[in-house]
């Protein structure tokens, strides 16, 4: 008689356990047509931070800044900038129907802190991810997310303000806001 009651009581007791939440957490993933290659420039100059994001929150890219006064003997053709960088997103959480919420957990640099080297008379410099920097808290914004509301400093970024006819009334992209800097990555217009 104890053994079904200790039977009884153990299955009561797990089904408890994952109805009250101590069970396996669902993962959110964002949404299927990722991965979304996002960009993080001016639109004018020889700067850019470029990076894949992927479903599951991973993320790999890179940072490039061209200037080509920087001169020198040896780099008469000018300093490059460069970082290749990854990481992941966590705590990915959908907001509402237009957007995520996400922390940034983990930023490795493959080229920050390293040596300078030249190449075909060109000076190369390890730098740090522009764009990245300080971020700890990220939304990602859909196609169709309305743009009365949104960060100005993060829709500054967005190609598609600086529209002839004025900026839309709803995003064209994808938008990928660092939260603490106000800075936007965008996709390609869908």
């Amino acid at each position: 008689m104890k053994r079904i009651s200790i039977k009884k009581m153990a299955v009561l007791l797990f089904c408890t356990a994952l109805l009250t939440g101590c069970g396996p957490k669902c993962e959110v993933s964002l949404p299927d047509d990722f991965p979304m290659d996002l960009e993080f420039s001016s639109g004018v100059g020889g700067w850019g931070t470029s990076l894949t994001l992927e479903r599951d929150g991973t993320f790999s890219g890179q940072f490039h800044d061209s200037d080509m006064g920087v001169i020198g003997e040896d780099y008469p053709n000018g300093t490059v900038y460069l970082c290749h960088f990854s990481g992941r997103f966590s705590d990915i959480e959908k907001v509402d129907e237009y957007s995520y919420s996400m922390t940034l957990s983990e930023l490795n640099c493959d080229d920050e802190g390293g040596e300078e080297w030249i190449e075909d008379g060109i000076c190369y410099v390890p730098a740090a991810p522009y764009g990245m920097e300080d971020g700890e808290t990220f939304v990602l914004y859909l196609p169709d997310t309305p743009t009365d509301g949104l960060d100005e400093d993060f829709l500054s970024w967005w190609p598609g303000c600086y529209a002839p006819e004025g900026a839309p009334e709803t995003l064209e992209t994808y938008g990928l806001l660092n939260a603490k800097m106000g800075y936007g990555f965008f996709s390609d217009p869908m």
